[in-house]
């Protein structure tokens, strides 16, 4: 195996880690910064279940693609793994990391489910994914994911302390509950994962992770599956600790802070090496996990998750194309919708104008009330304006509004009047998107 310095960082969280609980303090930009600094050849953004970070990444990855074309940021996430969501249970880290566009659909989804099924435990939302939930999405999208084991909280070094703890106890019930935990959760995550499942460690320094850092390396060894580092970095540099300390202690009471966190940044390649001396992983063997890591780099490919809003288009009627009855230089856009080639746009001209006259509103014959005209122009102008700017044609959103507006109420359920635009639009007044007044409740 070629021997490294350069390396990928796959375990790194933002301030959206925060979502549930006071985690960290990394901008995403910033974040990426750093590891650019440091020379890493990529990042994983593997945030506390929680997707949130990545659109704002995918974005700056593309922005520093120019300077930076060798450098690749990995979206990913870390989820919370079980068996089931049963309460007063531990909750194991297990990070994925997306290696497509199809591992990202994935992550999404899984994501998803088990932000739709959170519960309350310890007065904590628990946002748990569980062994089933993981298999049927890696059915369904096959070779797109790569896994690592996480920290000390994932299954693998969570049971790996309890091992270790039972054997000096010399309790061998516990021995053999956490033996069987640990190889059972290995042999359905290469079952799962096969060439695209990692053992991870972390270049810190307290007691208990470098009693199991010892032990994971006998445990890589035995399940042939290869190890890479996670720096877990909750902040970017140690002069940031103090700042980090404080954040994670803003609340009520106080939280240890200083036996994991001490080491839960973003670690330079020196640095690593000389923490994990401290485990008696030698220079070389760390290189080899840098390796590890790149192997990782390799896997994933460079994808944009940045799309084009789309609105949900509903069965609409088909006015046909026809000339207009307005002065088209007065009402230039108006004119222009009712003979569209689209169909959407067409509706929405016609409904407006059905609405006018259902209202009584006579603007031929009445100079005041060409004011509605006037107001209904600039209305179109603006939804042709912002379309034309984010590609979609915003005709839609009213359109697809008055019918769930009407098919809500028409199954005798209220639409709220918190809809500021069914307001302040007077083309949804027109389509007769009604709201709740006390007159109509």
């Amino acid at each position: 195996m070629q021997i490294t310095d350069t390396r990928f960082e796959p375990h790194s969280h933002t301030y959206y880690s925060s979502l549930r609980l006071i985690d960290a303090i990394n901008p995403p930009e910033q974040l990426i910064d750093r590891a650019v600094e440091l020379g890493l050849s990529g990042i994983a953004i593997t945030d506390h279940d929680c997707l949130s970070a990545h659109i704002r990444a995918n974005k700056y990855a593309m922005q520093i693609k120019e300077k930076y074309p060798d450098f690749k940021v990995a979206l990913g996430n870390e989820i919370y793994l079980c068996g089931d969501r049963s309460k007063n249970q531990p909750y194991y880290h297990f990070i994925l990391i997306a290696k497509n566009l199809q591992g990202h659909i994935a992550l999404r989804e899984l994501s998803s489910k088990a932000w739709l099924n959170s519960y309350v435990d310890r007065r904590m939302e628990r946002v748990v994914t569980t062994y089933d939930d993981l298999k049927k999405i890696c059915k369904k999208y096959p070779n797109t994911l790569i896994a690592t084991t996480a920290c000390l909280a994932g299954c693998l070094s969570y049971n790996t302390k309890k091992l270790i703890e039972a054997e000096r106890l010399e309790d061998h019930v516990e021995v053999a509950r956490a033996h069987d935990e640990i190889v059972n959760f290995i042999l359905m995550c290469k079952d799962l994962f096969r060439e695209d499942f990692y053992i991870e460690c972390a270049p810190g320094c307290s007691k208990d992770q470098i009693m199991v850092n010892r032990r994971l390396l006998s445990i890589s060894s035995c399940f042939n599956v290869p190890m890479v580092i996670g720096s877990d970095s909750h902040y970017l540099t140690p002069e940031q600790r103090p700042i980090h300390k404080a954040f994670l202690n803003s609340k009520e009471g106080e939280r240890e802070v200083d036996v994991f966190y001490q080491y839960a940044y973003l670690q330079s390649n020196e640095e690593i090496i000389e923490h994990l001396a401290q485990s008696d992983y030698d220079r070389l063997y760390v290189q080899k996990m840098f390796q590890n890591s790149n192997d990782i780099y390799n896997k994933v490919e460079e994808y944009s998750i940045l799309s084009h809003p789309e609105i949900p288009t509903v069965d609409i009627k088909d006015y046909p194309k026809r000339e207009s009855i307005l002065p088209k230089e007065k009402f230039p856009v108006l004119s222009s919708l009712f003979s569209s080639t689209n169909e959407v746009e067409r509706y929405w001209v016609n409904q407006c104008f059905e609405g006018l006259k259902s209202k009584n509103i006579n603007w031929e014959k009445d100079s005041d009330k060409i004011i509605y005209l006037e107001r209904l122009e600039e209305e179109a102008r603006t939804k042709k304006i912002i379309g034309e700017k984010i590609h979609t044609n915003m005709f839609s959103y009213p359109v697809t509004l008055q019918h769930y507006i009407d098919m809500i109420w028409d199954c005798g359920s209220t639409v709220g009047a918190g809809r500021g635009s069914a307001c302040a639009g007077l083309n949804h007044w027109l389509l007769g998107e009604r709201i709740v007044t006390p007159t109509n409740i």
